[in-house]
């Protein structure tokens, strides 16, 4: 099951929006990310967070609509916790890299919380981050000549990059550790893996 999760961050172009959207067996919008919804003329199967941020006119929208007004969890971690991204095979996630910083690096970490064996991914109209576990190692195509870097979160250990211009073999990263920013792809094939730990690749669109 294919899952795209869309939070009010800066929206993505159409083009972007409506291939992820319509690939999707389950869209759900995040309070302010109906805005992309609506602009791309698109509906949702679900609207989901506290409402501070998009206010439904009398006439819509026509989806699901739960309303949870706690502020003990942000609208991403409302979306994340129904039953549809827990249990789906890839989560897709717009509008979660641009606006703020404190958001873009809170989302990260509440993404890491879903399952391990969950593929996991930002997408944008200028780069797009893969979230790489030891369950679910990373492996690419057509990447010759892309800028890449590789994020750890915390700890991570026996770190593995193949393809790059400088590759990582089973190397420790994290705070004081070995860091990989700005790498590159010198291969069509790139893939990452690691034996313990939660890293991003960030992957530039050229």
């Amino acid at each position: 099951m294919k899952v795209v999760i869309v939070l009010g961050g800066d929206s993505p172009a159409s083009v972007l929006m409506e291939w992820r959207v319509k690939r999707a067996d389950f869209s759900i919008a995040a309070d302010g990310g109906m805005h992309a919804f609506v602009a791309s003329g698109l509906e949702p199967d679900l609207l989901i967070g506290d409402m501070d941020s998009f206010v439904a006119k009398a006439d819509g929208p026509a989806c699901e609509t739960v309303r949870i007004e706690s502020q003990d969890q942000t609208d991403f971690q409302k979306a994340l916790a129904r039953p549809e991204p827990q249990g789906a095979d890839e989560v897709v996630i717009l509008g979660g890299i641009g606006g703020r910083s404190d958001h873009f690096l809170n989302n990260l970490q509440i993404a890491a919380s879903l399952p391990a064996t969950t593929s996991v991914v930002f997408d944008s109209d200028t780069e797009i981050i893969h979230r790489v576990t030891p369950e679910r190692p990373l492996a690419c195509q057509g990447m010759d000549g892309q800028t890449i870097s590789v994020i750890p979160m915390g700890d991570c250990g026996g770190v593995r990059a193949n393809g790059l211009g400088w590759p990582l073999e089973g190397v420790a990263m994290g705070v004081g550790k070995q860091l990989s920013q700005s790498n590159f792809a010198e291969a069509d094939e790139v893939a990452i893996s690691l034996e313990s730990g939660i890293l991003y690749a960030v992957v530039l669109k050229h």
